[in-house]
């Protein structure tokens, strides 16, 4: 009752926690709602298909990467068993490989794969024109593309441009061409289809199928998703797990500077309960209370705003690419609930440290209390600020050896705990960095600079409080914004260091490049492709002799890759230092292994490459590659000629050596930029509106003190001219540590990323976005400041 009473005074100075609060949860709710949306699809043309084998996956979740392939040949004496079960009327053989429409010589539409006919029973897909296809030369498309049976149409392969004549049509999105073709093509089979005529006992399909494959069914026929689609729902849940966290850790600091400050103005009210007889515990109760209440206050407020924003959300990450296109919102009850306990935990998670700074208090002490902050720095915050710094060096030391994505999650908890370092510390820091500041001032006209230094010395917690949400504002978003670019600039170095190169040649809005590209190209290439061990996959590549001198060789004979019996089951390979210290292969060890068309092989290492950048941990001759993966597609061509290349109608186009190295338009670099956009944009506005929020605060408790001047003699413009000022100084200061917070967490990621490639990352500081982040908080907080005085109270 004592601390709703108390809100019931003071719900004005506590409007801009609130809404901090209903931001939070409103962003929790969305991204609650969409992370429980991010689930598995079953793709359109696998719908008629009551049940579905598959190969076993990887046990590595985030492999993104097809399953092992059977060869066509178990796959055929599988589907024979599967078929005499009770129930079964027909099993299908899903044979698919690379396939993309071209017009006009550019790559149309969205499908880039062509499957066997049989496989569009699957989909339950019925001709709407014309017959299914025959031969080699045949094709059966979307009827929404308007081409007529009978028409001539170019499919861009792995082989190159192809004539086909398209024999029907369907109205589904798609490619289909004989069986005969996408066997030939497609190399292994990775998906059987079960048409049934009842009800199928899952168990007697599992017998036949062994440890040879998993068997699906109902909704976890969802698991069979392409691979493309589960890394792109990957990326998403990246993108909203990592807001969530970052709205959370800011929520939290900022409430946390709020209630501090708060906390701080109410020393003599808080002494008179004391002194009344409360106790402590009853202190810290209240306190608890009422930010409890303004933590729900703010949930209820937000859930709404969580609720409406979470479809246009949705389609705005379809749009962007962070979902598959398959993405749609399911709300859940339980999500906008526990989306407002989390504000009243974040709250309270905020509010801890002033409401046992509030206990502390003594009765006598605070009544005789003046604005003279005479222990701006007790003993707790001294420890608390210290300990917080040694675990940002430790996270600091561990970002520079760290490898993957362990290094940028390093760099991050860094950055947060030296901000939290810095806002603790800051009573400390802040009196003579403003002293510093203003010397250049100090012996001019006027008593400006004198009572910016001297306010800041006597109220040096109350002006920490308005530094930190500065601070915190700055440094996020240097942060990420630096890491972004710092992290570019790597993958520009190791793309210079691959390269070596004049010209580059690149895909051009397909997945990949064809071999009538390479040829066309005429330059150095690798070609992709994954290999198995067991059920794993691991990354290797094809090259030709004329591509060895890329590499550097520390034991063994690189050559000996291209010198294979066409009908031996031996596969020679070099393997990089990384990955032999990965695996534990050795120079001459034989290892089993699967192909990308499900034959089993023996792969002998003959070569260990020295440590270096590598596109892959093995190499393998590019013409065997091409063999075992007849739809394997090359990522780029590097040419020591800058003349162009006749590229058209290859779904190809060439860049200069340097515009390759700084391209940033590919789709993961723009994801990436997105990225970065969103959680800018997440920190520096929780930021911003925490700098309204206490500047508001801080001005108020000083009104009068204002009035005091106004009476002693000064102008409106002249405490306008104080408060911008000292304000000024304040952003300034907040900023600089800001500034430092993220160049020393960017500077453990440029190490740690110059340790991965080899070769010397600058750090890159995105002053763009420091200079508008500062200037947006210095408008804001000299506005915010102001306020006060240009009210009737002051004037």
């Amino acid at each position: 009752m004592i601390a709703l009473a108390s809100l019931r005074q003071r719900w004005r100075s506590l409007l801009g926690t609130a809404a901090t609060l209903a931001v939070a949860v409103a962003v929790l709710t969305v991204c609650g709602l969409l992370l429980s949306s991010a689930q598995p699809v079953l793709p359109d043309q696998y719908a008629a298909a009551p049940v579905l084998v598959r190969p076993i996956p990887p046990t590595d979740a985030e492999a993104f990467t097809e399953p092992r392939p059977w060869s066509a040949e178990h796959a055929d004496a599988m589907a024979a068993e599967l078929s005499r079960v009770d129930g079964v009327r027909g099993v299908v053989a899903e044979h698919r490989f690379y396939a993309q429409l071209l017009r006009d010589g550019a790559p149309v539409g969205d499908v880039q794969n062509a499957s066997g006919w049989p496989a569009a029973a699957l989909g339950a897909y019925a001709l709407r024109s014309g017959r299914g296809p025959s031969g080699s030369a045949e094709v059966v498309v979307d009827s929404r593309l308007g081409i007529a049976p009978g028409s001539v149409v170019t499919l861009l392969t792995a082989r190159g441009p192809e004539t086909f004549t398209v024999s029907g049509t369907v109205d589904a999105p798609g490619l289909w061409v004989s069986d005969t073709l996408a066997r030939e093509r497609a190399g292994g089979v990775r998906l059987l289809g079960l048409l049934t005529t009842k009800a199928v006992d899952p168990a007697a399909l599992a017998e036949i199928v062994g440890r040879d494959g998993e068997v699906v069914h109902g909704s976890g026929r969802a698991a069979v998703e392409p691979a493309a689609d589960a890394r792109t729902r990957w990326i998403g849940l990246q993108v909203l797990l990592a807001v969530s966290a970052l709205g959370a850790f800011v929520s939290v600091f900022i409430v946390a500077s709020a209630f501090a400050f708060a906390t701080r103005r109410r020393h003599r009210e808080l002494a008179l309960f004391r002194l009344l007889g409360a106790a402590p515990r009853q202190v810290r109760r209240m306190i608890h209370g009422e930010v409890v209440l303004v933590g729900l206050a703010g949930g209820l407020a937000g859930v709404p705003v969580g609720l409406a924003a979470a479809s246009p959300v949705a389609r705005w990450l379809v749009h962007t690419g962070f979902e598959p296109a398959t993405f749609t919102v399911a709300y859940r009850l339980w999500i906008p609930l526990a989306a407002v306990a989390a504000g009243a935990l974040i709250a309270l998670c905020g509010a801890i440290a002033a409401a046992w700074r509030a206990a502390r208090v003594s009765p006598l002490d605070a009544l005789r209390e003046s604005a003279l902050d005479d222990r701006p720095m007790g003993r707790v915050r001294w420890l608390t600020g210290l300990v917080a710094l040694a675990v940002a060096v430790l996270f600091g030391v561990a970002a520079t050896d760290a490898a993957g994505p362990d290094l940028g999650t390093y760099a991050l908890y860094a950055a947060m705990a030296l901000t939290t370092a810095g806002s603790l510390l800051a009573p400390a820091i802040l009196p003579p960095a403003v002293r510093l500041v203003t010397v250049p001032f100090a012996r001019g006209r006027g008593a400006t600079a004198l009572l910016v230094r001297q306010h800041t010395r006597t109220a040096a917690r109350r002006t920490a409080s308005t530094a930190a949400p500065i601070l915190l504002s700055v440094a996020f978003a240097v942060l990420v914004g630096g890491m972004v670019q710092t992290s570019t600039a790597s993958y520009g170095i190791g793309r210079v260091t691959d390269a070596g190169a004049v010209a580059v040649v690149v895909p051009s809005d397909t997945p990949g490049l064809s071999d009538a590209a390479v040829t066309a190209a005429e330059g150095r290439s690798l070609l992709p492709t994954v290999v198995y061990a067991g059920p794993e996959p691991l990354s290797a590549a094809g090259i030709s002799a004329a591509e060895d001198a890329l590499f550097t060789v520390g034991s063994g004979d690189l050559a000996a890759i291209h010198q294979r019996s066409s009908s031996s089951t031996r596969l020679p390979a070099a393997i990089t230092a990384g990955y032999a210290d990965q695996s534990g292969w050795t120079l001459g060890g034989t290892y089993p292994v699967t192909v990308a068309d499900g034959q089993s092989y023996s792969l002998v290492v003959t070569a260990v490459l020295a440590t270096g950048p590598s596109p892959a941990g093995i190499l393998l001759d590019r013409a065997v590659v091409r063999a075992v993966d007849p739809s394997a597609l090359t990522a780029a061509v590097y040419r020591d000629r800058a003349d162009p290349a006749e590229l058209t109608g290859l779904g190809a186009r060439q860049l200069t050596g340097q515009a390759y190295a700084r391209a940033s338009a590919d789709a993961d670099d723009r994801l990436v930029w997105v990225f970065t956009v969103v959680l800018i944009g997440v920190s520096a506005g929780f930021g911003l509106l925490a700098v309204v929020n206490t500047m508001v605060m801080a001005s108020a408790a000083r009104a009068a003190d204002l009035r005091l001047l106004r009476l002693s003699g000064a102008t409106r413009a002249q405490v306008l001219g104080m408060l911008s000022a000292e304000t000024s100084a304040v952003v300034l200061i907040g900023g600089g540590l800001g500034l430092v917070v993220a160049v020393a967490a960017l500077a453990a990621l440029a190490r740690g990323l110059s340790a991965q490639i080899g070769a010397t990352v600058p750090m890159v500081i995105p002053w763009p976005t420091l200079a508008a982040t500062v200037g947006l908080c210095l408008v804001l907080a000299v506005v915010s400041a102001g306020l006060p005085v240009l009210s009737r109270r002051s004037a």
